[in-house]
């Protein structure tokens, strides 16, 4: 299987999982919207490297194998930080332990993707503001920010996974790239545009 096939078979496992997502308040309008949930996916994963693709693709593989729904846990993980005394009482003790080590992983990772959407955000602010919140501080707005979305699903990533990941972030950052313009280019050409200028200029 190739690259491509392991992407195409990972989001179609996610959105399968997505399915089974039991919403406090019933239904979400996002699980009945797979257009949507594609390009986010192909978005991200598009510009992940080959062994970030070939770990991710075993590791969800083996979860879904064994009934673990990673799509669930990571919106419950992301109650700890939404609404810490739910997550305390009704979720913490039922989903995988994450060691301190793996945390300060994500923190690392989680810094370097605050720092490229904030700097998206003053280059092509309309865009960014049809986006995610960057800061957690934004969650109070109604929409969950992309710091509290990433440490969920982070949360959730294998050791070796987060660890290729740092490493790609540093690749990156040599060559003076940006995972965010990389991730939005590719959204941006799915929705049908040629550019992220192209993109930023419809919505004036």
């Amino acid at each position: 299987m190739n690259i491509n096939e392991k992407i195409e078979e990972i989001i179609k496992t996610e959105w399968e999982m997505f399915q089974e997502v039991d919403n406090i308040g019933g239904r979400a309008s996002c699980q009945d919207d797979p257009e949507t949930f594609y390009i986010m996916r192909r978005s991200q994963y598009e510009n992940w490297s080959p062994d970030m693709i070939s770990c991710y693709f075993q590791f969800i593989s083996e979860c879904r194998d064994n009934g673990r729904n990673l799509v669930s846990e990571k919106y419950a993980r992301m109650m700890a930080y939404t609404d810490p005394h739910y997550y305390s009482k009704y979720i913490k003790g039922k989903i995988p332990f994450v060691p301190a080590s793996t945390y300060r992983l994500i923190g690392e990772i989680v810094d370097s993707l605050i720092d490229w959407e904030e700097d998206f955000a003053a280059k092509y602010p309309l865009l960014a503001d049809t986006g995610r919140p960057v800061r957690s501080d934004g969650d109070a707005s109604g929409f969950t920010s992309m710091e509290t979305y990433a440490r969920g699903e982070l949360e959730t990533y294998p050791v070796e996974l987060l660890r290729l990941y740092l490493e790609y972030i540093n690749e990156l950052k040599a060559s003076n790239l940006s995972l965010s313009e990389k991730n939005q280019l590719t959204m941006v050409k799915l929705y049908g545009y040629d550019s992220i200028e192209e993109a930023e200029s419809s919505l004036r």
